[in-house]
């Protein structure tokens, strides 16, 4: 990696820990580029120096090559994908410094997460394919972003005002600000939290609204929703263990996006869930804690599959969607591709739509 040059141009994807590629073939590398590669422990690429001139080609090992998988993604989105993770390498930057006793620079959110939002509202189902780019390591900051967008992106379809858009995106990105004032032990920890370093890590939102209550291009409903975004409706949330009545619509939807990435993602010590099945939680297992009007505003973005798109199930079967229902959107009728058998969700509960091929 250290040959790498800023001009050199991709031969191939480069695919990192997940399906998705990191970087596509034939992009020119810049310095920015370059550090991506090395953050994500890319060790060998294939590139060609300069313009056209002589080829050197490295290639991945063969435990890299069993593992992962090329899928290509229409070139137009490539641009959101770094974008995204230019933006958490940005934010993971600023959490340091935070960690180091800095203050928020809301200028600096500001730039992270606006262009990025603009660029999601165009493409929504781009969240599909964000939570194969978590790491677990560097999970905080890859939950930030993703629940800025989120939170945005929910008050978008709810019909905020724009001004409202922007607070729930910046109120999402700093919810957790405050974990930079947790002992980074705790943080890096991988077993189980004692009962004292839980209640630190509880006391996170508190921390949070602390370090946001000073900063004036941020309204006081986006800094209450950073200290309630624990809350919950029915008042089984902390810090305050407040009920529906004491919680702006900011904040429910700040908790929920909060909830919904740290679910659909992989995490330190739990793995992924999927993205249909969550969103059938919320209406089921979780009734009462969280706000309907966002829960069903979240279910939109994720379920606005058109006709002919190709999905993999949980059992492993490849299908093609038929229909999507109005009334169950995470049901809908598909076509399984190995038999042209017609499949109902709403009457296979056994099985969910896994991701979007």
């Amino acid at each position: 990696m250290e040959n790498l040059k800023e001009g050199d141009i991709l031969l191939d994807d480069v695919i990192g820990k997940s399906p998705v590629p990191l970087m596509e073939k034939e992009t020119t590398l810049t310095n920015w580029h370059i550090k991506i590669l090395e953050a994500f422990l890319v060790n060998e690429v294939a590139i060609v120096e300069g313009q056209l001139s002589e080829v050197v080609v490295k290639t991945e090992t063969s435990e890299e090559k069993k593992s992962n998988k090329i899928t290509p993604i229409p070139s137009q989105r490539t641009d959101f994908f770094q974008h995204y993770l230019q933006s958490v390498e940005e934010h993971k930057k600023e959490f340091q410094k935070w960690q180091a006793g800095g203050g928020v620079d809301i200028v600096k959110i500001r730039e992270m997460i606006l262009p990025l939002l603009d660029k999601a509202i165009d493409n929504p189902d781009v969240f599909w394919k964000i939570l194969n780019y978590v790491e677990k390591g560097n999970y905080i900051s890859h939950h930030s972003i993703s629940t800025g967008l989120l939170s945005g992106m929910i008050a978008m379809q709810l019909d905020y005002e724009k001004g409202m858009v922007v607070q729930s995106a910046l109120a999402g990105t700093l919810a957790d600000c405050g974990m930079a004032r947790i002992n980074p032990r705790i943080l890096l920890k991988e077993t189980s939290l004692t009962a004292g370093e839980r209640k630190e890590v509880d006391n996170h939102p508190f921390l949070s609204y602390k370090m946001v209550k000073d900063i004036k291009l941020l309204k006081q409903e986006a800094k209450l929703a950073v200290f309630q975004h624990h809350e919950r409706l029915d008042g089984s949330g902390y810090v305050n263990g407040v009920k529906a009545e004491k919680l702006l619509l900011i904040s429910r939807i700040v908790a929920l996006a909060d909830v919904f990435h740290a679910m659909t993602a992989e995490r330190p010590y739990r793995d992924r869930q999927l993205i249909f099945k969550v969103l059938e939680m919320f209406r089921q297992d979780f009734f009462g804690q969280f706000d309907l009007s966002a829960v069903k505003a979240l279910t939109n973005l994720f379920t606005k599959l058109p006709s002919g798109t190709t999905v993999q199930l949980s059992d492993g079967q490849i299908a093609t969607i038929l229909f999507m229902k109005q009334q169950h959107p995470t049901r809908p009728l598909l076509q399984l591709q190995k038999d042209d058998t017609i499949l109902d969700l709403e009457k296979r509960r056994d099985l969910y739509i896994e991701k979007i091929l």
